[in-house]
């Protein structure tokens, strides 16, 4: 009797990149058992013409690598043994194509017909992902502003938002259907130091993303850059901070004459922190 199980049927994942699963089949009796593993692709892409892969191994000694088309998708048939009291793991990595779009999906019937018989459907959705680039510190909202300038001007369908939270130094985030092209995007961007390895998806810089009261998170004497109204990219000292009305009084470094000016908590971002005396650590 085998026992069949799989440890993942739905994905979410950007163009080109993998969906890793594992079909499990454990033979609990006391004779070899054999097994026909039938695939059923089905497809709803807005281009049918752009190849999925589908990588296998563990059912053949050298491993199966298949390209399926959707516009000519056909069922794929194996047959497997598994002896007596053993445990077989098939890997499967299925990519969608690096070109794929928003909204395409596959649908992969996996039917293993044993003496009862097992099905499940492993579904890959093609969605964005959120890739971190680093960034010189200070320089993270001319970079941000420079690649969404950037991939406007070029026509890039591929990049989404780009973002460079206030509470997140160093890094720019971008939103992107394809990580792979995001690191020859920042080509001779200036403050851009590279792609960090890995994506993320939204949930992981939710953090990042919701706004705080940022006059909590500010002391007298330390060093920001006004990131909004007339005085946006000038860099100023902490004077006052009023939190009942989320405001703070700061001096620009650059006026010729030191006069105070009060701005909202959110127009501004933390650069270096000051001792309470007024001079910066």
């Amino acid at each position: 009797m085998l026992d069949v199980s799989i440890n993942n049927e739905n994905f979410r994942i950007p163009a080109g990149r993998p969906a890793e699963f594992i079909l499990i089949l454990k033979n609990k009796g006391n004779k070899k058992e054999s097994a026909k593993i039938e695939i059923v692709p089905e497809f709803t892409v807005k281009d049918g013409e752009l190849e999925w892969k589908m990588d296998i191994t563990g059912l053949t000694k050298e491993g199966e690598s298949i390209l399926i088309s959707p516009n000519e998708a056909k069922p794929i048939q194996y047959s497997v043994d598994v002896s007596k009291g053993k445990l077989k793991e098939i890997f499967f990595e299925i990519y969608p194509p690096k070109a794929a779009e928003i909204g395409d999906s596959g649908q992969f019937k996996i039917i293993v017909e044993t003496d009862v018989g097992w099905e499940k459907t492993v579904k890959i959705d093609v969605d964005s992902a959120i890739v971190a680039i680093k960034t010189q510190i200070g320089q993270e909202i001319k970079v941000a502003r420079e690649l969404g300038l950037k991939a406007k001007m070029k026509g890039w369908k591929d990049i989404f938002a780009v973002m460079a939270p206030y509470n997140l130094r160093g890094y720019v985030l971008v939103e992107t259907s394809r990580p792979d092209v995001v690191l020859s995007v920042i080509k001779g961007i200036r403050g851009a130091k590279g792609v960090v390895k890995g994506e993320m998806n939204i949930d992981d810089v939710k953090g990042y993303l919701t706004p705080t009261p940022t006059v909590s998170t500010i002391s007298k004497g330390d060093i920001v850059e006004l990131v909004e109204g007339p005085f946006k990219g000038e860099h100023a000292r902490v004077m006052d901070i009023d939190e009942s009305k989320n405001e703070i009084t700061v001096e620009l470094f650059e006026a010729m004459v030191p006069i105070p000016i009060t701005v909202k908590a959110e127009a501004v971002r933390l650069i270096e922190r000051g001792d309470k005396d007024g001079s910066s650590s």
